[in-house]
């Protein structure tokens, strides 16, 4: 099991039994290097632990053991929770700031506790059979276990094929779960019990703009400082966009040492190369950039890999850490600031239509309004044209004003509300045992069926920060024995930021309060800087990479054994000519891909492994 993620740990491996228990670790040595060894212990040996991440008020809890008589024997954050346990059971998780994963066996109880961090930054994942548990950070230790065999979840491959990732428990291997952020799970003779611990707040408070702003920038500069805690060489990943900017700048606030930033560029449009450059040399840090000048997709199929779900939007995190990881083992990250401050476009959208949501009363919206454009939109889908899906989905969008978690998931570009398309992308067969759809994910986010940003922000919080772009800068990361921090993550900001009312976080454009919290901190250049991201050109990219691809891996044989995706579907896809108006049909064809190397990666392969067997 241990082998199969020596990725995420190259600097030791250990082992402990104990009766029914049988831990095991990797460790990537970040602490202490020489003297880290786990599990870590109490004093009388009877509280075992193995853990992965980092505790971020180490020094503070350190001391606080010392000056309680406990023996501490070295600096690791490790072994501050065996001893924590002693003084308050598991309940001492709510005394940690960081980002970890860890397994505690109370020998005297013969109890065992898993517990994943209140934002899941860090992965665990189970499968549980009869009397036998086998965990993990990630699958591939769990499927080694043997209590778990590589067999597609459909209803996980629905959910990846609507949002490109999969919310809540589940993964892309049935039986295997997510334990879920701010949980644990409690396992002895009796069974399984989980409980939950350190929940959001989101609750709105008043304050003064003034006093909102001076939060913001201490708390900010508050959590980049704690996060630099290392005994190994340390820097950040740049973009030269607001939030890895603001780091930066944070850091070199109290830190005129040696920096290393790190960027990675491909010679397209959206590069933040000279941007990042230009934060660079504003705040003298040691920059290394690299230009890829290799194709991109001949790394796709290692990504997914690591990420084990057929993840197009992790392949520049990869690349880029592959890079990191020849230089340092750990890295900041400025992921988390469109989250916690509204930095996404869709906010925008969801802005300009409050007005017409408030004037339309929901009876009419809901009872006429809402059918007569899903008529509309169910006669456009009855006509079988790609090119008319686009604008289906924009009836059904407006269509659904005062239905919450439609309205979110169209927007987000789900498709499994139009059942046209739904019998276009997949076999009879499977859809006639699909029996889910993506809004079940989502009901309980938005229960007055009325969306509003705020509502949105904290669905997109809970599912797609935590199960899509945590999960992609931890296993991408990983995959190169890097730590990534982020600190925009940091509890005691997340904390503060929920509290930020609507009409402030939302005021004023995208991340307008975290723009000003920062106006004085980086350049004006930054603030004003356009939002790029990740984006690429659907129609280019089609020409350019995907089209050979779908052709030589979404064979039409290769489909029908697959039993799950039309081939019809991809074949009049390949020969349509190529249009923006498809291009939410190309990242379907992404994804189809992603799950062909997928297949390759663990069920063929498993399959080869038992047969040998």
């Amino acid at each position: 099991m241990t082998r199969s993620i020596a990725h995420r740990g190259p600097d030791g491996e250990y082992f402990y039994e104990d009766g029914p228990v049988h831990l095991g670790n990797r460790r990537l040595a970040i602490l202490d290097p020489e003297h880290g060894a786990q599990p870590m212990f109490n004093e009388s040996g009877s509280v075992a632990v193995v853990y992965n991440g980092e505790i971020y008020n180490y020094p503070e809890l350190r001391q606080r053991l010392l000056t309680n008589g406990h023996t501490l024997k070295t600096r690791c954050d490790t072994e501050l929770l065996p001893h924590l346990y002693e003084e308050e059971g598991a309940d001492f998780v709510h005394r940690l700031n960081g980002i970890f994963a860890f397994a505690l066996w109370d020998r005297g109880l013969n109890k065992l506790f898993l517990a994943r961090d209140p934002l899941g930054v860090k992965p665990l994942v189970y499968t549980h059979k009869g009397d036998r548990l086998a965990f993990g950070s990630e699958a591939k230790a769990v499927l080694a276990s043997r209590l778990a065999a590589a067999q597609l979840d459909e209803v996980s491959l629905h959910l990846t094929m609507n949002l490109r990732y999969i919310p809540g428990e589940r993964t892309l291997f049935h039986g295997i779960r997510r334990l879920p952020p701010g949980t644990i799970l409690e396992v002895d003779r009796a069974g399984l019990r989980r409980r939950e611990y350190g929940t959001i707040d989101w609750t709105p408070q008043t304050r003064s703009l003034d006093d909102w702003i001076e939060a913001i920038r201490a708390h900010l500069e508050q959590a980049v400082h704690r996060q630099l805690l290392s005994d190994v060489p340390l820097g950040i990943s740049l973009s030269g966009g607001i939030d890895s900017s603001g780091l930066v700048a944070m850091i070199r606030r109290r830190y005129s040492g040696p920096l290393k930033t790190f960027t990675l560029g491909f010679n397209e449009p959206w590069d933040e190369n000279e941007d990042a450059r230009f934060i660079a040399e504003r705040f003298g840090t040691q920059h290394h950039e690299i230009v890829l000048d290799e194709p991109a997709m001949g790394h796709l199929k290692e990504a997914i890999y690591f990420t084990e779900e057929p993840k197009v939007n992790c392949l520049q995190l990869y690349l880029l850490h592959r890079f990191v990881g020849q230089h340092v083992k750990v890295a900041l990250s400025g992921l988390g600031g469109d989250e916690l401050f509204g930095g996404y476009d869709f906010y925008t959208y969801l802005g300009r239509l409050r007005w017409l949501r408030e004037a339309l009363p929901p009876e009419f919206s809901c009872r006429v309004l809402g059918p007569a454009l899903d008529r509309l939109a169910r006669l456009a889908a009855a006509l079988d044209r790609p090119s008319l899906d686009l604008y289906v989905r924009g009836l059904e969008w407006v269509g659904s004003l005062h239905d919450g978690a439609r309205h979110y998931l169209l927007l987000r570009n789900a498709w499994d509300f139009n059942s046209a398309l739904l019998r276009r992308v997949y076999t009879r067969d499977f859809l006639d045992r699909l029996q889910t759809r993506c809004r079940e994910a989502f009901d309980a986010f938005f229960p007055a069926e009325r969306l509003v940003e705020s509502e949105a922000l904290r669905a997109e919080f809970a599912t797609k920060l935590v199960n899509d772009l945590l999960l992609n800068e931890d296993t991408m990361s990983m995959a190169h024995s890097v730590e990534s921090r982020v600190p925009l993550l940091d509890l005691e900001l997340v904390r503060l930021a929920a509290h930020i009312p609507d009409e402030l976080r939302f005021r004023g454009g995208l991340k307008w309060l975290l723009k000003t919290a920062l106006k004085g901190i980086i350049p004006d250049q930054t603030l004003a800087k356009k939002k790029w991201g990740f984006t690429v050109d659907p129609v280019e990219q089609f020409k350019k990479d995907l089209r050979g691809l779908a052709a030589e891996l979404l064979t039409p044989e290769r489909l029908r054994d697959g039993g799950v995706f039309n081939p019809r579907f991809v074949t009049s896809l390949l020969a349509s000519r190529p249009h923006q108006r498809l291009r939410w049909h190309y990242f379907m064809l992404w994804q189809m891909i992603g799950l062909e190397h997928w297949r390759e990666l663990f069920l063929e392969r498993d399959t080869a492994g038992r047969d040998a067997s």
